[in-house]
């Protein structure tokens, strides 16, 4: 089974569970830390905030859901955490999540004459016939292609804490 589909299974298997108890599962991602040990990191999210009892709770029912699961054939350690201030946004479902939140855009090649765009998210969009990224700018509405993207990071505001 390629990683791809690993974790996308145990998106799937993780989701309901975690829905059942208040909270959104976000991503699903395998890694690594400085010492190459790997991680299983489950992100979740609730609008009031994620809080550490929202991380032991999940632990607490997707720990057996692994043990019986036993996707992973080294060793490994599980990490619940919550988005982050300054976020990469991957799932569909995150542009609904963060919308109205401010984020940078950055591009693989310029559109009129920019590779970096910042503004408030309004979402996806594809009344345009192609997908994309739209967001509020300083200059205005701007629809940003899925396909020209490399990365939509959430940008930290002082007054999100």
């Amino acid at each position: 089974m390629s990683r791809k589909q690993l974790l996308e299974n145990l998106f799937e298997a993780f989701e309901p569970v975690i829905r059942e108890i208040g909270l959104e599962l976000l991503d699903v991602e395998l890694t690594s830390d400085e010492f190459r040990q790997v991680i299983l990191r489950v992100t979740i999210y609730s609008p009031q905030g994620v809080t550490l009892d929202d991380c032991v709770a999940v632990e607490k029912v997707i720990s057996p859901m692994l043990d019986e699961m036993d996707p992973i054939s080294t060793s490994y350690n599980l990490e619940i955490s919550s988005p982050g201030l300054e976020r990469t946004l991957k799932r569909d479902r995150e542009y609904e999540v963060f919308s109205g939140r401010l984020c940078k855009v950055n591009l693989y090649g310029p559109i009129d004459g920019k590779r970096v765009f910042e503004g408030r998210l309004v979402g996806l969009d594809n009344s345009l016939g192609e997908e994309g990224v739209v967001l509020m700018t300083e200059d205005g509405r701007a629809f940003l292609p899925r396909d020209k993207i490399s990365k939509v990071q959430l940008i930290y505001e002082e007054n999100e804490l």
